[in-house]
């Protein structure tokens, strides 16, 4: 059972605590986390989410990012979140942006890594494939109808893409 913590609008913990599957009341957040992973050869780590996924399946998605749960930080959760889908530890976080939605408070990084490119682990029932793929590949792969990419805005901002 995942628990959460509640935000209110600005990101301040409320402490109050949510069991997933509960509906959130008005005005609280929970903050998901996510991390954007770079080779040092400057190419992108994609990973192709599972095709059971309820939001954008079988999509290729240029992060790792989930839940930040109960007694996390958005940072912690961004290193975990690397770590469980990709088996990849990460070093440097650095904040690449914030949103929020009417329910969800969104913190993503940007972090460096210069590992094998063939040890990424999938984590089962998260994703299925991954790929690293240059900046010129990603616009091509945006640039499709439909695209196999999501890319959130902050990303394909910081990236210097255009949005798909």
């Amino acid at each position: 059972m995942e628990r959460f913590d509640v935000y209110d609008c600005m990101g301040n913990p409320t402490g109050k605590i949510m069991v997933r599957g509960e509906p959130m009341p008005k005005g609280c957040y929970r903050m998901v986390a996510g991390v954007l992973c770079i080779h040092r050869d400057g190419t992108v780590l994609l990973m192709k989410r599972h095709p059971d996924k309820l939001t954008h399946p079988n999509l290729y998605e240029a992060s790792a990012s989930g839940s930040v749960l109960a007694g996390e930080d958005a940072e912690q959760a961004a290193r975990r979140e690397l770590w469980e889908e990709t088996g990849i530890l990460c070093g440097e976080l650095t904040q690449i942006y914030q949103a929020q939605d009417e329910k969800r408070l969104f913190r993503y990084y940007v972090t460096f890594v210069n590992c094998d490119k063939d040890a990424v682990r999938l984590q089962p029932e998260e994703t299925v494939a991954y790929c690293w793929a240059t900046r010129a590949q990603l616009a091509q792969m945006l640039a499709q109808k439909p695209s196999p990419v999501i890319l959130h805005a902050g990303v394909c901002s910081y990236l210097g893409l255009a949005e798909g």
